[in-house]
């Protein structure tokens, strides 16, 4: 009996031995198997990562390329404004046969009185209104230059910005180009005005300067002085209608 347990108990220790190396393989194909799974889970968070950087990067160049499109037409929009509004023609510095402004209206029209072409400043007067055109037409000179200036700095601004689009912010951008409309305004507004200044001086030299176009009363000197593009007198200006004695009087509207 003692040697049949002899030869079994090798045997034991054999499948003992057995069950550990099995054991041992199928921890380390575990072990194998979180590494792979930890692995695919890491790279797949990278690319995950990646595709919202990817994302959020194309975002930003869309919503740059998107303001730099509005930007750009803002300035094309503001151009042929410009060009549009230099090309119109103010009727109030309309001149008719007779070298004075025509009327504009029917309510003109009605007020109208006869008009007496000897009935004019004298050439002293004229040349005394002529200065004071003369130099009101220099300070607006003076200023469209001024003007034209601050337009080319605001445009050499904009070609050095679009280099840097996507540092600059939507409000800046907006700013500048709300900046250059109102520019674009003030040179287009002076122009018009140096227009009826050189309307004023052909007045002066047909000697019909000074003249009202619906009254036909001479306008009042210190309207003229005032106002040196005026056609209108002062007593039509306020009140609507010619004065009495033909004679212009600078007086507040009653009421």
């Amino acid at each position: 009996m003692a040697k049949k347990t002899t030869k079994k108990e090798p045997e034991a220790e054999e499948k003992k031995t057995t069950a550990k190396k099995t054991t041992a393989k199928k921890s380390t194909a575990k072990k194998t198997a979180a590494k792979k799974s930890t692995t695919k889970t890491a790279k797949t968070a990278d690319k995950a990562e990646a595709n919202t950087k990817a994302k959020t990067a194309t975002k930003k160049t869309t919503a740059a390329k998107s303001t730099a499109k509005k930007t750009t037409a803002k300035k094309t929009t503001a151009k042929k404004s410009t060009k549009a509004e230099t090309k119109k023609i103010d009727p109030n510095n309309e001149i008719s046969e007779s070298g004075r402004p025509k009327l504009q209206n029917a309510a003109e029209e009605k007020a109208k009185r006869p008009y007496d072409p000897s009935l004019r400043y004298s050439d002293e007067d004229l040349d005394m209104f002529r200065n004071i055109i003369m130099e009101s037409k220099n300070e607006a000179l003076d200023e469209l230059r001024m003007l034209k200036d601050r337009l080319e700095d605001l445009t050499n601004y904009d070609f050095a910005e679009e280099s840097m689009i996507y540092s600059m912010h939507m409000a800046e951008q907006g700013s500048e180009a709300l900046e250059k409309e109102k520019t674009y305004a003030q040179i287009q507004r002076i122009h018009d005005y140096i227009k009826k200044l050189d309307e004023a001086l052909n007045r002066i030299k047909d000697k019909t300067y000074g003249v009202c176009r619906v009254c036909g009363c001479l306008i009042a000197k210190a309207r003229l002085m005032a106002v040196p593009i005026t056609t209108l007198s002062a007593s039509y200006k306020i009140h609507q209608k010619c004065p009495e004695d033909g004679i212009d009087r600078i007086e507040a509207r009653n009421g």
